[in-house]
């Protein structure tokens, strides 16, 4: 936890427009190019397992394999710099080559963006956090009706939802409630499960948790949530655990977290099912 505290951005300094206007520039970008390439799948597949088999090019797209583990906030700026400039010459794309090149350069930036301005740097400020998040959504809410039919005339009519998600770095469907069924078998969570869940965390993997935090505390994540994923890995002599939790509060959106938020949100929450 206390290795985060350098991301967080003081209150003061918070700009929820900016933000989530940088979130809908990356969204944007990657939601037309992915369109573009999927339109010539057969190049596009070529060109992309080109671009792999390069020594050159990342195994993904998170933040500690383009920066590493432990980044200085002067290094997120620095990388998120670059992204941005080098997205800057590449636009508009010329060719498949500049829009695949794209696509990719604004996917790590969204990931890079997501894990320290948004989920780390706003950690402190869940209210303003959420409005971050609500604002991007309606742009690319707005983009997807007003702007892509416009782009792509003969995929519009064939649309029966959003052509693209909106929500970094994954989007699922919003967390549904569980079956009255398992209502009867809701349970709180304890201090001796909260052990056990955090020590062996593949025990939280398809178990569905409420949680209603008590007056006073933190509300931001109320309602349903679930683990994704974990990783865990070891840094200078210890072991960093990160968590992908899909939350409710955000319309099934994933967020990164630490052992210690992971810890706050079982100490408030039930087993649903």
């Amino acid at each position: 936890m206390a290795g985060l505290e350098k991301y967080l951005i003081p209150r003061a300094q918070i700009d929820v427009e900016a933000m989530a206007q940088q979130f809908y520039h990356y969204l944007r970008i990657g939601a037309e190019d992915a369109e573009v390439l999927s339109q010539f799948p057969s190049q596009r597949d070529e060109k992309i397992a080109a671009l792999y088999a390069s020594p050159a090019c990342k195994p993904s797209f998170w933040p500690r394999d383009m920066i590493g583990d432990d980044p200085s906030p002067e290094e997120v700026d620095a990388f998120l710099a670059q992204a941005n400039a080098q997205i800057d010459q590449l636009t508009p794309p010329k060719d498949l080559d500049e829009r695949l090149i794209r696509v990719h350069v604004s996917g790590a930036a969204l990931m890079m963006y997501q894990q320290y301005k948004y989920s780390h740097g706003l950690r402190a400020h869940r209210d303003l956090q959420r409005q971050v998040f609500v604002r991007y959504n309606a742009l690319m809410k707005e983009w997807h009706q007003n702007e892509f039919p416009r782009l792509f005339p003969q995929r519009a009519g064939n649309m029966g939802g959003d052509p693209a998600s909106s929500t970094p770095p994954t989007h699922r469907a919003p967390l549904s409630p569980p079956a009255t069924r398992h209502a009867a078998r809701a349970k709180l969570v304890t201090a001796s499960d909260i052990a056990e869940y955090l020590n062996s965390p593949h025990t939280l993997l398809d178990k569905q948790f409420e949680h209603s935090p008590p007056p006073g505390q933190d509300e931001g994540y109320k309602g349903l949530w679930e683990l994704e994923s974990y990783t865990t890995r070891k840094r200078e002599g210890r072991v960093d655990h990160e968590f992908l939790i899909a939350l409710e509060a955000c319309d099934g959106a994933t967020i990164p977290m630490d052992r210690e938020e992971v810890g706050f949100l079982l100490r408030y929450s039930t087993i649903v099912s």
